[in-house]
């Protein structure tokens, strides 16, 4: 692999340079994994000559259908991160819609949802729980961003991902397909009297201000409506859950 060629994939730790190339990384022997056995369109491998000799790593390395290139640690530390890599990682073509195709309920959509962590397990999440698609907003972190692939343990291959300028032609899409959308809201129903059936979409909002002014005040006028988690009465010091987890909590009740 030439130095250029290196040089070109150190770019796709960056949003920016996953967009122009429409390529991102696949970091660690689990995630290339599931990208292999997801049939996910991996291009290439790299791969440290210490990292081929394990059996399992040499095994995964057979069976992928893509070009493998043996790197240097160094070189493949430049491209990724070798902590989280272990030797091996995977270069994809990006797996992200433009939403301009139809979008089949059940929807989780994400308004400004900023921690790669936080997106890549409430993608995990969605795709346990059997939702069709996960939208998200300009202001949600990069679905393809190397820790919430890590975070998404495979399931980036599970679901349909999507990224739109803003959730407002997304919601009103669905809205017109008859699907009731709701949205996770301190000030909404309890989750204990919610159950808004498989023809729904749920939207979670960022972990600093929750859902967007605009994006409340559409749910609050839709079929659906404003849900919440209720917590202990004596958890005072705690204002609320972390959104994965109440992802979770709201994506369990609903689907599971």
């Amino acid at each position: 692999m030439t130095r250029q060629q290196l040089k070109d994939l150190a770019q796709l730790s960056r949003s920016k340079g996953r967009r122009q190339q429409g390529r991102f990384l696949v970091e660690g022997v689990r995630s290339v994994e599931a990208a292999v056995d997801a049939g996910a369109p991996v291009e290439a491998v790299l791969v440290t000559a210490e990292a081929a000799g394990d059996h399992r790593v040499a095994a995964l390395l057979e069976r992928t259908g893509a070009v493998v290139h043996t790197v240097a640690a160094r070189d493949l530390d430049r491209v990724g991160d070798a902590r989280t890599s272990q030797g091996v990682l995977a270069v994809s073509r990006s797996v992200v819609g433009d939403g301009a195709g139809p979008v089949d309920a059940p929807v989780l959509l994400l308004d400004g949802v900023q921690d790669p962590g936080n997106v890549g397990a409430l993608v995990r999440t969605a795709a346990w729980f059997g939702v069709s698609t996960v939208v998200g907003d300009e202001d949600t972190a990069d679905f393809e961003n190397p820790k919430a692939v890590r975070a998404s343990m495979g399931g980036i291959w599970d679901v349909a991902l999507v990224r739109v300028p803003d959730l407002g032609a997304s919601l009103d899409r669905l809205a017109g397909d008859g699907v009731a959308l709701w949205g996770a809201d301190l000030g909404g129903t309890s989750v204990t009297e919610w159950a808004p059936g498989r023809s729904a979409a749920l939207v979670m909002g960022s972990e600093a201000h929750g859902l967007s002014d605009a994006v409340a005040e559409r749910l609050r006028h839709s079929g659906g409506g404003l849900v919440h988690i209720p917590g202990a009465e004596g958890a005072r010091g705690v204002e609320s859950l972390n959104v994965s987890v109440a992802g979770g909590v709201l994506l369990a009740r609903w689907l599971g």
